[in-house]
């Protein structure tokens, strides 16, 4: 059971393990930065923020589209030269990959498709009837008027409770990109998007990949480190125990690159 603390006038959850509820965690120094305490599970060893923010927070004092300056100015001072040249280079990212809506079209088809941390996105919609789900007001308004002139719509809200709102087999695709490192009730998310896809369909996942090479090398000057809207980090083995949690089975989608990338790409569907 996860209880409230007050922390510099900011409501925080004490919470167990989001993936296995176990209570007891063993704090990881290195990788935390006060007041925000890092730890390990000691049941599964997942790692993951204990005391974070709480979604109020998140939307009001720590959502990215606020909080993406700050972060700017912190890795460009731990890490100038580095920093500089990932961010000068990063077109390298796009070279030899297929446009979102190719992947979505590979992955969904056509169909009803679900972006949750939607942001305000709407690269995809041609081929789809898009809906969302986006913890910013902000945000989720113009979120929602682009996806209803197609058809659609956008709940604002935590995922965690917005996505027991649509019906059940409801979509073909639902999409997690970015996101379930930000999400306090990643596990309740999973559960909710198995009930809402269809027997066909499948979730798309991206997660900071927290067994990389990269942050074994570098430590918390890693990219995938965010104080405090990163509240999840997950090998490969965690999506994998998440999900099967969920009654869900992972296809890696980048097998060859995973221990150098910095990400795991993964797509999620239900066990027969």
């Amino acid at each position: 059971m996860c209880r409230d603390t007050t922390q510099e006038n900011i409501r925080v959850t004490v919470r167990p393990c989001p993936i296995c509820d176990t209570q007891a965690s063993t704090p990881v120094d290195r990788y935390s930065r006060d007041p925000w305490s890092v730890e390990r599970c000691d049941d599964c060893r997942h790692v993951y923020l204990k005391n974070p923010p709480g979604y109020g927070a998140l939307e009001e004092n720590f959502a990215w589209q606020k909080t993406f300056r700050s972060e700017h100015e912190r890795r460009l001072k731990e890490s100038p030269i580095a920093y500089r040249l990932d961010v000068a280079t990063r077109f390298r990212h796009a070279w030899f990959r297929k446009s979102t809506v190719e992947k979505y079209r590979a992955w969904f088809r056509s169909g009803n498709i679900l972006s949750i941390g939607c942001g305000n996105t709407r690269g995809w919609f041609q081929d789809f009837t898009p809906y969302g789900i986006e913890i910013s007001k902000e945000l989720a308004a113009k979120a929602d008027s682009n996806m209803s002139a197609h058809g659609g719509y956008c709940i604002f809200g935590p995922g965690a409770k917005a996505i027991w709102k649509f019906p059940a087999k409801q979509f073909d695709g639902v999409v997690m990109n970015s996101y379930l490192e930000h999400e306090e009730a990643p596990l309740t998310v999973l559960k909710g998007a198995s009930r809402v896809l269809k027997s066909e369909g499948a979730i798309y996942v991206r997660v900071p990949n927290f067994g990389s090479v990269s942050r074994r090398a570098i430590g918390r000057k890693w990219c995938g480190f965010r104080w405090p809207d990163h509240v999840n980090y997950f090998t490969m083995a965690d999506l994998r125990n998440i999900a099967a949690r969920a009654n869900l089975k992972v296809r890696l989608l980048n097998p060859l690159r995973l221990p150098f990338d910095d990400n795991i790409n993964a797509l999620l569907t239900h066990k027969i």
